[in-house]
């Protein structure tokens, strides 16, 4: 690593640790978690977020005991606003969620999600000044691989653009699949800590996950005008496996970390067949659109990468 960036990075963390050391919903954060049937995962999403300000939550009609645990933590002090909006898809959900924020700096996290400590403080300092000069903050999210447990720490773990500018922040609502907010400004990458992707995912419901993304993911190329190629068919599944198993070194996750890399490569290639299938017949219908994916099913990057 070149010498200032180490020099950058060592100061980064030697202010965390001075900084990250608030007191509980203090930090001028606004979560935001869209959330439908999660009541064995929003508990200890929560207890991991308790640092925000304001914590906004979004349900889209939970059967189960979502609704109850949430209101378990509203009477214990967590600041809470609860709200409840039929499911328009992901980007309408998640630009919901923001209009609602009142907070600078706003913090989008999966029910199914955490914080850990290190990577608490590191928000709670980037977000007080004189420290919050960034417009938006990628964090890494470590992955729970079923079998195994957490991918290995030396994995190079997805970066996904989490804490940004309320005032800043926008969002593509046209978007079916891989949503993710906008910032038009400087952007930067918290190193310190991680945020724990704690679902493990099996096979079949990966399976799922590839053909439900996969078809919605080819509705917006072909409204965009996209064509299929042939090398893509032939060399974009390939590419994400060794791109995952090699380069992001999920290799370090034995037999695990095979399978994991071989699921992106089925959902590459399935989006590249189904665009080559689709190009010759009529334009997707709106109830593929307006679909809304089983929760397991969700992807593993969860919003949009960037890239490494």
């Amino acid at each position: 690593m070149h010498k200032s960036r180490w020099r950058k990075q060592r100061k980064f963390r030697e202010q965390c640790a001075v900084d990250g050391t608030m007191t509980r919903f203090s930090s001028p954060v606004s979560a935001l978690i869209i959330c439908m049937n999660e009541g064995d995962m929003i508990g200890a999403c929560l207890e991991s977020i308790d640092f925000c300000a304001e914590i906004i939550v979004v349900d889209s009609g939970s059967t189960d005991n979502t609704l109850d645990v949430v209101q378990e933590f509203i009477a214990k002090g967590y600041p809470i606003r609860l709200f409840h909006n039929d499911w328009p898809g992901f980007p309408r959900q998640r630009k919901f969620a923001l209009d609602q924020a009142t907070q600078r700096w706003c913090l989008s996290i999966e029910a199914d999600e955490a914080i850990d400590d290190l990577l608490r403080q590191s928000i709670v300092a980037v977000t007080q000044p004189p420290n919050d000069v960034m417009d938006g903050w990628y964090v890494r999210r470590r992955d729970k691989l079923k079998g195994y447990g957490y991918a290995h720490r030396w994995v190079l773990h997805n970066r996904l653009l989490r804490l940004f500018r309320r005032d800043k922040a926008t969002m593509d609502v046209n978007l079916r699949v891989h949503e993710s907010f906008e910032v038009p400004g400087e952007t930067d990458t918290i190193e310190s800590g991680v945020l724990l992707h704690r679902r493990e995912v099996t096979v079949a419901e990966d399976l799922a996950r590839a053909n439900t993304y996969s078809s919605l993911k080819v509705a917006t190329l072909i409204e965009r005008g996209k064509k299929p190629g042939l090398i893509r068919l032939v060399l974009s599944p390939l590419g994400n496996f060794l791109k995952f198993y090699l380069a992001k070194r999920y290799f370090l996750c034995g037999r695990h970390g095979f399978v994991y890399s071989m699921m992106v490569m089925v959902y590459s290639f399935a989006t590249e067949a189904k665009l080559y299938e689709a190009s010759r017949d009529t334009a997707p219908s709106a109830a593929i659109a307006a679909s809304r994916p089983p929760k397991s099913s969700r992807p593993r990057q969860g919003l949009t990468t960037k890239p490494d």
